[in-house]
């Protein structure tokens, strides 16, 4: 039993870890405010909004900064400042994208037209927030990784004094949007400033063009825009769907649910930065070790927490509005307790230039998830969406492993 290598990962991750805790901490509490002030309707509208901008801006941008690391461990060449437009464009792309929502039935569930000038803000800082995936991805770079946590953290608590002061002064949709505004504006801007300052700190001898940082990135680009765009379909639809056959409200409590089993991702974006940086420097990682004495007992404690007690922690961080939640909570937490057991596989799939494996991965994902979700939801709601969602999980899973075992264990052997 290899304890001296559990332990250099924990001692390796501690900064990611304790950063990523307090995030978690903070953006439950944030919850919990948000929805005793506003109650299920309103928090269904929030959801509502910000899941179809995301479904674009996500679609075009999302994870753009494994396209960066990949192009800063390729190229031996400044590629900042091209790096930087390429987010600026991408995220204009995406806000025009986004205007699209007024020719929806959505415009008039959520009432947007009563705060037409918070969506137009919003989505002007949603563009400048695309500047973090090419700060995360020079911070990663250069083993960075507690300056990684420090600014991620900073972000959050930047975003739960905002978001929490302005609905204590108005609780609105509106203040909540106001909130989440500047925070982005305020994080992206501090990314670049952060990760500009790494740039300067290394001696480049020559600048990359746009159109040359293009031609670098355009083949890994495409292939993670298809990764993301696949995923998007049960990561964004479930939320649009269950807004047409239920009511506002009903979306709130199932949003509610994924937002408690949401710390369990923040366990994988702990370990996400730490495996790329190890990826990038060329170390070993034993996955071995990593699931059996780390990921799985962690996975068993999160699970019993829910299960004994889950609807306490539905009462404490929410209302008796939300007493629904606990099916789809349960049923929800191990779909992503899966995904916890088997995150690092992308990684892995990524680093050895497989990264379409993922992608086909998703498509499956995909199709499981829509071919149960439509005749489920329609069933039992919330909880018919929850397990769709897990058992796409399931699948995607157990062929990303299949791939693993079969084209990267072999090769690790010789």
């Amino acid at each position: 039993m290899n304890v001296s290598y559990i332990k250099k990962i924990i001692l390796d991750t501690k900064e990611l870890f304790t950063a990523q805790a307090s995030i978690a901490l903070l953006s439950l509490i944030q919850v919990s405010y948000v929805v005793k002030e506003l109650g299920p309707e309103n928090y269904g509208k929030i959801t509502i909004f910000v899941t179809f901008i995301s479904l674009f801006f996500r679609g075009l941008h999302s994870k753009n900064s494994d396209v960066t690391l990949l192009a800063l461990k390729k190229e031996d060449r400044d590629i900042f400042y091209p790096a930087l437009l390429f987010d600026f464009v991408i995220g204009l792309v995406a806000l025009v994208c986004c205007l699209t929502i007024y020719f929806t039935p959505y415009f008039s569930k959520i009432d947007i037209k009563d705060f037409t000038k918070y969506f137009l803000f919003y989505l002007a800082c949603r563009v400048i927030f695309n500047f973090s995936e090419t700060s995360k991805a020079v911070l990663i770079n250069f083993s960075k990784l507690k300056l990684l946590s420090l600014i991620e953290f900073i972000g959050i608590l930047m975003r739960f004094i905002l978001v929490v002061s302005l609905i204590h002064l108005n609780p609105t949709v509106e203040s909540y949007l106001l909130g989440q505004s500047l925070y982005m504006l305020f994080f992206g801007i501090l990314c670049m400033i952060v990760s500009r300052k790494q740039i300067k700190n290394r001696s480049y001898d020559l600048q990359m063009s746009f159109s040359e940082y293009w031609k670098s990135i355009k083949t890994t680009f495409k292939k993670i825009r298809y990764d993301q765009m696949v995923g998007l379909i049960p990561q964004h639809f479930d939320i649009l769907l269950l807004s047409i056959i239920s009511d506002v409200s009903v979306v709130g409590v199932y949003k509610f649910a994924k937002r408690l089993v949401e710390p369990i991702n923040y366990i994988t974006t702990a370990f996400n930065p730490w495996i790329q940086s190890q990826y990038s420097s060329g170390k070993k990682i034993n996955f071995n070790d990593l699931v059996i004495k780390l990921l799985l007992p962690v996975s068993l404690a999160i699970m019993l927490i829910f299960i004994f007690a889950g609807r306490k922690i539905i009462l404490l961080i929410g209302s008796s509005d939300f007493n629904l939640a606990y099916e789809s909570l349960i049923i929800l937490a191990s779909g992503y307790i899966i995904y916890l057991l088997t995150f690092w596989i992308r990684q892995s799939l990524l680093f050895n230039e497989l990264i379409m494996h993922h992608v086909r991965g998703r498509v499956l994902y995909s199709l499981v998830f829509v071919a149960l979700s439509i005749p489920l939801a329609n069933t039992y709601s919330a909880n018919g969406l929850s397990l769709s969602l897990s058992i796409a999980i399931l699948f995607q899973k157990v062929y990303e492993l299949y791939i693993y075992k079969k084209k990267i264990v072999p090769k690790s052997l010789h």
